[in-house]
């Protein structure tokens, strides 16, 4: 599939764009109410530790702007300890409700919302159907659910190994070196999540054309991205380099905007790519068919124990 091809999809398939933000909008207001109940510990904890300098200094902290972003990013994340230990100290239950609510059941929920976009691509490059968001949401919640909880454990050891990685570059002594700082965790954060992602690009898709459990499909997914695992793995790196440098260019917030963003751009592309992995027929509007390289045309003698 060409770059033109999947660019023929994306705006064909552009509603998908606002669905998709909008379900994430939905979520993030469910979190926070969910959240609510602990309103008066965060703003205690939070008062305890607020330093509105620090705050405004770290908002305004862009590559981009050109200035040095290294102690803005140590001095966020020692406040960001204390605030951490008070609360863990202090108020433990609450500490671990909000781990649970924010680091499990956050993504959990939002990889919900990718699996469905991944049956909505395939309805319409299969059939050029086009599937209802919240339809396809209640139809496919049998197989999202399993998906999304998987996919979720899958993912932290490597978001964990990224912020791992960002504090452990952040608190080194680099002297007058500390400019250099952001570029090396951009490189060490974008191979490591290209590492992740790349290995999990066909998962949903598997799932979705082949209708089998997740640990099977996550196996098929494997196999099929095996076949291009090079423009899989290339094409990972560059969007999240991307994503990264515009983040540690234009300041932290712009993740708000660059987030969601990035989900849609992956999640459309998960099924794309799957579809030329295995050589499959696919609409890119009500009167265009194409066929992707029929797989006895993409094999080599090493690629045989690939086939499905």
């Amino acid at each position: 599939m060409t770059f033109k091809n999947y660019l023929k999809l994306a705006v064909a398939n552009f509603d998908k764009t606002w669905k998709l933000v909008l379900y994430r909008i939905i979520v993030w207001v469910v979190l926070i109410a969910l959240m609510a109940p602990c309103y008066n510990v965060l703003k205690d904890v939070t008062l305890s530790v607020w330093d509105l300098d620090l705050f405004t200094a770290f908002a305004g902290n862009g590559l981009f702007y050109g200035v040095n972003v290294t102690p803005v990013f140590v001095s966020v994340l020692q406040v960001a300890i204390t605030f951490l230990t008070t609360l863990f100290t202090s108020y433990t239950a609450v500490g671990v409700y909000l781990v649970i609510v924010l680091f499990l059941l956050r993504p959990f929920l939002l990889n919900i919302g990718r699996f469905v976009v991944d049956e909505m691509m395939y309805g319409f490059m299969s059939s050029h159907a086009k599937l209802g968001f919240s339809s396809t949401f209640v139809r496919t919640l049998k197989r999202s659910i399993p998906y999304a909880f998987f996919r979720t454990l899958y993912c932290l050891p490597f978001n964990f190994a990224v912020a791992n990685a960002f504090y452990g570059l952040a608190m080194a002594n680099w002297g007058a070196a500390s400019l250099a700082m952001p570029f090396v965790f951009l490189l060490v954060a974008a191979i490591v999540l290209s590492l992740k992602q790349a290995l999990i690009l066909g998962w949903g898709p598997a799932m979705v054309v082949y209708g089998e459990n997740v640990f099977k499909s996550f196996r098929l997914g494997i196999k099929a991205v095996s076949r291009n695992l090079p423009v899989a793995f290339i094409f990972s790196f560059f969007a999240y380099f991307a994503l990264i440098l515009v983040a540690l260019g234009l300041g932290p917030f712009s993740l708000i905007v660059l987030i969601p963003l990035f989900e849609v751009v992956s999640s459309m592309f998960e099924t794309m790519f799957f579809f030329a992995c295995q050589g499959m027929r696919y609409y890119i509007d009500k009167d265009t068919v194409l066929s992707s390289k029929k797989l006895e045309e993409q094999d080599t003698m090493s690629k045989v124990k690939f086939l499905l």
